[in-house]
């Protein structure tokens, strides 16, 4: 199975992260305006990602009718669920800059739980859901 465009997804993912990060490091009510644009192009790659996961990757894994790599996608994909709804909360309570400024820590503490557990499921992804699939099919 090629998923070459997912991993290519992963990359412009974390390259995200990290310039959220790096904003947030300079100091978030002085960078709030860049780490609110931050979150919301990270926000646009994470939705985009996640629609040709579900609309191309996971109907492909399903096709190929093999119960090993559908349990682990499903695992994946029930997983997401909640990461996914906690991401969506993030990114529409932090969305703003005003928001950012008036709460720097409650921003740091929301950005360390939930960005933490997207990059985690990346990596997760990476080392070892895609190389299976990979080798699937």
């Amino acid at each position: 199975m090629d998923i070459s465009r997912f991993m290519n997804h992963h990359v412009d993912i974390l390259r995200s992260i990290q310039e959220m990060r790096k904003h947030s490091q300079a100091g978030v009510a002085e960078h709030a305006t860049e780490i609110a644009q931050a979150i919301m192009k990270l926000h646009s790659k994470v939705s985009l990602h996640l629609s040709a996961e579900n609309r191309v990757m996971y109907p492909e894994i399903y096709a190929l009718q093999d119960p090993e790599i559908s349990n682990i996608a499903q695992g994946f994909q029930d997983e997401m669920d909640g990461l996914s709804k906690a991401f969506e909360a993030f990114c529409r309570r932090w969305r703003q800059a005003r928001a950012l400024a008036a709460d720097p820590e409650g921003f740091r503490k929301d950005a360390n739980t939930v960005i933490k557990a997207l990059h985690y499921r990346i990596q997760r992804e990476n080392t070892a859901f895609y190389p299976r699939l990979a080798s699937a099919g």
